[in-house]
């Protein structure tokens, strides 16, 4: 018996050309970006910065307990910077050269979407005098907030707020929210 073999033709027709291909990525490319522009345009600005503060807030207190090593936030009306208390070294003409224990600032600066208010608490849990100069370095040559490496930061309350009119305004404007700490028992944040 023989069997004489005979090429397939129905297989070669089967599947896609690249064309085809192409075309159908190309009309999904429009329908998915036509309902990213249908979808609302996501958290107000003040659930924004209030987000970054709150990961901001627990890395560095993480960084700060794992390291142990003194931590710090640098808060200013645009933004944001990390800061460490680490050694510098220095040449003090006549004197030994040597090193002391300084803050260093971080240059990146996260900047805030909305507005920012920071107020530094006392012991007993009234605002204190805290501000910064207008360049974002603290005015005492200290971070606002300090995080030490047994868990205790600064005492503080920071509230953030949305712009409530402008071009963008929409229907997250207007929104604030608050976080504060008593340098104890860590991080509380909400709404306001």
């Amino acid at each position: 018996m023989d069997l004489e073999l005979e090429p397939d033709t129905s297989s070669a027709s089967a599947g896609f050309t690249l064309v085809e291909l192409l075309v159908s990525i190309a009309v999904l490319a429009v329908l998915a970006l036509g309902a990213s522009l249908a979808l609302p345009r996501g958290s107000a600005p003040a659930e924004r910065d209030m987000a970054l503060f709150q990961q901001q807030f627990t890395s560095l207190r993480q960084l700060a307990i794992t390291g142990q090593s003194h931590r710090g936030l640098v808060i200013a009306p645009r933004g944001l910077r990390r800061a460490s208390y680490r050694s510098a070294s220095f040449a003090a003409s006549g004197a030994a050269s040597g090193s002391a224990l300084t803050w260093q600032v971080s240059d990146q600066q996260l900047p805030w979407q909305g507005r920012v208010q920071f107020a530094a608490l006392d012991q007993a849990g009234t605002t204190g005098q805290a501000g910064t100069t207008g360049r974002g370095a603290p005015a005492s040559g200290l971070p606002e907030i300090q995080f030490l490496a047994d868990g205790r930061t600064s005492a503080f309350r920071i509230r953030f707020s949305s712009p409530s009119s402008g071009p963008n305004s929409g229907p997250n404007s207007g929104r604030q929210g608050e976080c504060h700490s008593d340098g104890w028992t860590g991080l509380t944040c909400g709404a306001s």
